[in-house]
């Protein structure tokens, strides 16, 4: 049975007419009169009576008029539906984010997307950019928010940097630099650094080492930490102070206050990191949602 058929018989049905059936499909009625007789033998029912004068439906050619139609719809539907994901309109989304990566592109991105694309499932995780490397190489999500350099295995990986933050430095509140509007990186020699822990694979642990031994110092490392309210936390407490992106500005805590650090070229990007062949529209989509909203 082709589709056709069916479209073919819905119009005899309609018209109770093979002559007014073939006009309103544009063809002759003889090949229009074989596909029916050649549909009621796949079928092996009678679907019209048929005389000089008259065609009418037989009483299972009016059940199979329902079927008929639902079975168009159906097809019609999933037509629609496979169109759709291949624009990546639905679907499903896993993401991924570490800790430290406190950007308001993650969230904001997360939002545009899921007014853009209101059909598609959005699951969101928070992984070490460790976990975010084995799940990808699982396929376990399909995109993760990472802080480069990273140190897992990253070969058949995409990693694209999508912004850069200028840093900055988390204070007690009691601490004296908090009288300064801006604070030399050099001048925290001697602070007591809380810092995300370096073994989860995130580079952003990596780059602030970086930034003070370009100020001339090793820092003084007192606690290493998985989660920003954790670490910011022991900073109110007076455990330390901490570096972080600019946008950890959003995280307010008592106890807690931001400075400016200079020099102002400190920087650390975030980037997204997928599988190389991962060719979903759906991913492909969100991909470039966070490029918009990035930029």
């Amino acid at each position: 049975m082709e589709l056709r058929q069916l479209h073919y018989f819905l119009a005899v049905a309609e018209e109770l007419s093979f002559s007014r059936a073939a006009r309103q499909l544009n063809m002759a009625q003889p090949p229009l009169t074989r596909q029916i007789r050649q549909l009621e033998q796949e079928l092996d029912v009678q679907l019209f009576e048929r005389n000089s004068r008259r065609v009418e439906l037989t009483e299972v050619g009016t059940v199979f008029v329902e079927e008929a139609r639902r079975i168009l719809e159906q097809v019609e539907q999933s037509v629609g539906i496979t169109q759709r994901a291949s624009r990546g309109e639905v679907g499903r989304l896993v993401v991924a984010f570490e800790g430290s990566s406190a950007y308001d592109v993650i969230p904001l991105s997360l939002k545009a997307y899921r007014e853009r694309f209101p059909d598609v499932e959005v699951v969101v995780l928070g992984m070490t950019t460790n976990q975010q490397i084995e799940a990808l190489h699982n396929s376990q999500i399909q995109l993760g928010f990472v802080v480069p350099p990273l140190q897992g295995q990253v070969e058949d990986l995409e990693v694209e940097a999508v912004i850069q933050a200028s840093l900055i430095v988390a204070l007690p509140e009691s601490h004296k630099l908090t009288a300064k509007s801006t604070i030399k990186v050099r001048s925290l020699a001697k602070e007591a650094l809380i810092l995300g822990q370096r073994h989860s694979g995130c580079g952003f642990y990596d780059q602030v080492i970086a930034v003070c031994r370009r100020a001339g110092f090793s820092p003084l490392i007192r606690q290493e930490v998985n989660e920003m309210q954790v670490l910011l936390g022991l900073v109110a407490a007076g455990f330390g102070i901490a570096i972080l992106p600019e946008s950890a500005r959003q995280f307010q805590r008592s106890g807690v206050v931001y400075r400016e650090l200079q020099p102002a070229s400190s920087e650390v990007a975030l980037a997204i990191m997928w599988q190389r062949n991962n060719q979903s529209s759906v991913l492909q989509a969100f991909l470039n949602v966070v490029r918009e909203i990035a930029a």
